[in-house]
């Protein structure tokens, strides 16, 4: 489609650095909607390649069509499709119409995500596990503080992150629905979300059994969703920095979770960890990780 149509379609004016364009309309018939559609005729989702582009939305009308158009930045959609916390965004690239994309970033990314297989699974993989064990930790925390509800709402998390991880695995891309796709898979974690929020213990009970069901899937996944996190340790001869290991493409948006990643490695005796004398390590000794 040319992009004086798409300035048509939307009723907005667009310049040609525009990386691509997709639209997604209402569907009477559709089994899932995108909540960007409530209201809306049509959403279009505008890929833009500026780096602070993060997510900004314009509404239009054109005759009777009402349109939410969501400006968003090349790297802000890539951090969406490899973290999966961003569903309107990921609806709206799998599910849409691509009607601008001349240079087939678009249709890249469909393809890379339609296949599943090295980079993007590693990463995807490695993101979910790091959200899994963080939300298990916390949850657990939270139960020996005494704070059954605030326990229950993470445990539920890292039951969906566990979600993401069987799909993984299994070969697929996670998508939004998730629950709907492991549901054919005959998992544990279908059972274990059941058991969590139907069955007739104590809710205390009921947290501290999925807790317990999900320190074993920790440990026996680990080795498989780290192996992103072990390749880059083994990448050099030398020893990385948290702050260096955060500074990576792969890893960057883990800031809250890595560190959780790392010392759990190391208990397991997975990666090692080494101190060295360090100028800004406030008069002690910085710790390093290395295989």
């Amino acid at each position: 489609m040319e992009l004086s149509n798409l300035t048509l379609l939307s009723g907005e004016t667009f310049d040609e650095t525009v990386l691509g364009a997709i639209a997604l309309r209402q569907k009477g018939n559709a089994p899932f909607q995108s909540a960007l559609l409530h209201d809306f005729d049509m959403v279009v989702l505008m890929l833009h390649e500026e780096q602070d582009k993060e997510r900004v939305l314009t509404h239009t009308v054109a005759g009777e069509r009402r349109t939410q158009t969501v400006h968003v930045g090349l790297p802000a959609l890539e951090r969406a499709v490899l973290a999966g916390d961003n569903n309107e965004l990921l609806t709206s690239l799998m599910s849409g119409e691509v009607i601008w994309d001349p240079e087939g970033i678009l249709e890249a990314m469909r393809r890379e995500i339609a296949r599943f297989q090295g980079g993007l699974k590693e990463r995807v993989l490695f993101t979910e596990f790091a959200r899994f064990l963080h939300m298990y930790v916390k949850s657990k925390r939270y139960l020996e503080a005494g704070y059954t509800m605030d326990a229950y709402n993470c445990v539920l998390m890292a039951l969906y992150h566990w979600a993401r991880i069987e799909v993984g695995e299994a070969g697929c891309f996670p998508n939004p629905a998730v629950w709907e796709q492991v549901k054919s898979l005959n998992t544990p974690v279908h059972k274990l979300y059941e058991e969590l929020t139907v069955s007739k213990e104590t809710l205390d009970q009921r947290v501290e059994l999925i807790l317990l069901a999900c320190e074993f899937a920790l440990m026996s996944k680990m080795s498989d969703c780290c192996r992103l996190l072990l390749e880059i340790l083994g990448s050099r001869k030398e020893s990385w920095s948290i702050k260096e290991l955060l500074q990576h493409s792969g890893l960057s948006q883990l800031g809250a979770e890595l560190p959780l990643v790392l010392r759990k490695l190391v208990s397991r005796s997975q990666i090692r960890e080494i101190t060295v004398w360090a100028d800004d390590a406030a008069g002690g000794r910085a710790v390093r990780y290395t295989l």
